[in-house]
């Protein structure tokens, strides 16, 4: 009897985890990963959860900024790949693309190297994996309130030393709810120097035919936009167009509206020539759990691209410089109105003064400060730094 209570429970699990579980599985792949000591005596993982290439976001910012800070950096792809074993993106952060190897071999010859492993986790359903990176730190990213994530939240918070947040709301939510559970608040930031023009910016080529005011959306079309909202203004302003960037996610762009342009995804290298040409950039997010515990980067790169904003009332725009908040359609879009009649002017110097204090490198300077106050800031020795990792048999 307890034999098949054992088995129907082995099924629930793989059931529950049969999105992830192929990234656990112990395999030999006769692949070799470059164990070569390298500068650092501490060693930042971060598990599977976002492609390194897809929607530079939070994740890979910080990895990148902590690399660039003494940490040895491994950011583990979702993606895998068969020929590619990994990518070094500088001398101290990797691009881990067969995290099976990763697992069996790489981390345990980090421990024998006397190294210590920070895991940064911010996809709670992880909380299962956790011992298998044999940390000696555990970090839980709090960003998103996502309703598929609740379940797995309670044991991460269990399972982590510590809880940073991106958002007030979750920030009252982790104190609240874990008050013996050290957490910190680290919004998010902005890449300034990628985003600000530095002169005169050619607009792309399927931006370039566009002749009038140019409203934008970039970011993912899911069902958190409020594609009414972004219609009637489509509809309002007929004079102009309105620019969606980014990726259809579970929901479709209306393709029928005249001077509507669905764009597509561009490349965080693309995205700044599209911000900078834009006259007046949106966040048209209902309001739900998802958008108001959101601390939205989009925010932050069109206002560093020179670009006013108006936003529905999300708490995290609030009180932003050059950031206009509509309570309703009909104040959202008056709100539109004023900027494309220029009553509502871009104060330059009050944005880029705001940003410099909330850029990516602030953010790095706060962790860095978090973690020393717990015990681990790196040291730098004199080892040699990694190699390019060997590429698998195909």
């Amino acid at each position: 009897m307890e034999s098949k209570k054992g088995v129907t429970l082995m099924e629930n699990l793989i059931h529950e985890f049969k999105d992830i579980l192929h990234l656990f599985i112990n395999t030999e792949g006769g692949v070799l990963m470059n164990t070569e000591p390298r500068r650092s005596d501490l060693v930042i993982i971060y598990p599977p959860t976002i492609d390194w290439s897809w929607m530079k976001q939070r994740p890979q910012q910080l990895m990148e900024s902590l690399s660039q800070n003494g940490f040895q950096v491994y950011y583990c792809n979702k993606t895998q790949s068969k020929n590619e074993l990994s990518v070094q993106i500088n001398p101290q952060l990797t691009v881990v693309q067969n995290h099976q190897y990763f697992i069996t071999h790489t981390i345990p010859e980090l421990k024998r190297q006397g190294k210590k492993i920070i895991l940064w986790v911010s996809w709670s359903k992880l909380c299962a994996f956790l011992n298998v990176y044999l940390p000696d730190f555990i970090v839980y990213d709090y960003i998103d309130d996502f309703a598929a994530w609740r379940p797995y939240l309670k044991p991460m918070i269990h399972r982590a030393d510590i809880v940073v947040t991106s958002s007030t709301l979750l920030r009252d939510q982790i104190e609240k709810d874990f008050p013996q559970k050290p957490s910190y608040f680290i919004p998010n930031g902005c890449d300034l120097n990628h985003f600000k023009p530095q002169r005169p910016t050619k607009p792309p080529k399927d931006m370039a035919y566009l002749n009038g005011p140019i409203i934008t959306y970039s970011g993912a079309w899911a069902k958190w936009v409020d594609e009414q909202l972004v219609y009637r203004v489509a509809d309002t302003f007929k004079h102009a167009f309105v620019v969606i960037i980014g990726p259809e996610f579970g929901a479709k762009v209306n393709r029928n509206l005249p001077n509507l342009r669905y764009l597509g995804y561009k490349n965080y290298e693309e995205l700044p020539a599209y911000l900078q040409n834009s006259t007046v950039c949106m966040i048209p997010f209902r309001l739900d759990d998802i958008t108001l515990a959101t601390n939205p980067i989009k925010m932050y790169e069109y206002l560093a691209a020179g670009a006013p904003v108006v936003s529905t009332d999300i708490p995290e725009v609030r009180g932003i410089p050059s950031v206009h908040i509509g309570l309703d359609h009909e104040s959202f879009i008056e709100k539109i109105r004023l900027i494309l009649e220029k009553k509502l002017p871009f104060n330059a110097d009050e944005v880029y003064g705001w940003l410099e204090a909330n850029s990516w490198e602030q953010r790095c300077r706060d962790i860095l400060s978090i973690l020393k106050k717990h015990g681990f800031s790196p040291v730098i020795d004199s080892a040699p730094e990694a190699q390019t990792p060997e590429t698998p048999p195909s």
